[in-house]
């Protein structure tokens, strides 16, 4: 959850996951101010660039990717199911290269067109597509 109140007392516990990992900080009051330190030691200056260290360098708004100990994860950090690969349907009769009006041929699966040498089927596309396959959409 969200982190609403931005005064954060020296020994807060903060949670955050990321792709699927616990990690922990704790806000510090240290001689040069207030910094928040990682699990591993590591300090930082603010709850962002502490996020963005464990992101390996990613942009990371702090206030966000951070929850009190004990609260909800933030919004946005819980780990994701995986997203199935897109399985796109064929086009009923429709062959990944054919022949265009204008004689050359064009590939549907790279939506490229190309020319054939003495005007024969092509096999395949420039890029390697294969004739006789189908298409998809």
């Amino acid at each position: 959850m969200t982190i609403e109140n931005r005064e954060l007392a020296p020994g807060t516990k903060l949670a955050a996951r990321y792709k699927g990992v616990g990690h922990s900080a704790e806000v510090m009051e240290t001689e040069e101010g207030i910094r928040y330190r990682l699990e591993d030691g590591r300090e930082f200056k603010s709850l962002s660039s502490a996020g963005s260290a464990l992101m390996g360098g990613n942009a990371c708004n702090g206030w966000r990717f951070w929850s009190l100990a004990g609260d909800k994860p933030a919004q946005g950090t819980e780990a994701k199911a995986p997203r199935k690969p897109s399985r796109r349907k064929a086009s009923p009769g429709k062959d990944l290269i054919q022949r265009m009006d204008d004689g050359r041929y064009f590939c549907n699966a790279c939506m490229e067109a190309f020319d054939v040498a003495d005007d024969r089927e092509p096999s395949e596309c420039p890029q390697g597509h294969k004739a006789g396959e189908l298409a998809t959409v």
